[in-house]
């Protein structure tokens, strides 16, 4: 299984006299809906689509109202998932309330398990390598392509393909 890159060059935001690095950034290859999961976890199981997209939709209600009522929610192999929360800080504890509150963050912490399934389960590729006998996919890149991987990771456009 193919993890994807392209090779991008970026700033250095501490240095902006610094010379621009190349680092390989995770090319999203697209995204699996609901949908497509079900058919998938209904073919690897066997269990009807109906059954399993009901499954899904339930355990996401279940952990959504865990979550709400305060509690972590530990799936290995998945990772926990928990609230944490951006608050406007006080001159004193007393001060502090439900209004100094301005952002609930939903986290998840992959579990090692799922870390490492990941990581012995990924070959890297460059996405462009991949690419390059396509004009139309190709037209619009102008990264130069180092074969190499720099020392930072991201998601070009927040989709996760898992």
């Amino acid at each position: 299984m193919a993890i994807f890159y392209q090779v991008k060059q970026v700033k250095n935001p501490k240095d902006s006299s610094a010379t621009p690095r190349y680092y390989a950034r995770v090319k999203s290859v697209g995204v699996v809906d609901e949908a497509e999961l079900t058919e998938r976890i209904s073919t690897r199981t066997g269990v009807s689509e109906g059954i399993v997209a009901s499954v899904l939709r339930d355990s996401m209600n279940e952990v959504v109202d865990l979550v709400t009522l305060g509690y972590r929610v530990k799936l290995p192999a998945l990772g926990n998932i928990y609230t944490t929360l951006s608050s406007e800080g006080e001159d004193s504890a007393k001060e502090v309330n439900s209004d100094s509150v301005k952002r609930v963050n939903i986290r998840l912490y992959p579990s090692v398990s799922f870390k490492n399934k990941v990581a012995t389960r990924s070959k890297f590729t460059n996405f462009n390598t991949v690419t390059e006998g396509s004009e139309e996919e190709s037209a619009g890149n102008t990264d130069t392509d180092t074969g190499n991987s720099g020392g930072s990771s991201g998601d070009d456009d927040g989709n996760n393909p898992l």
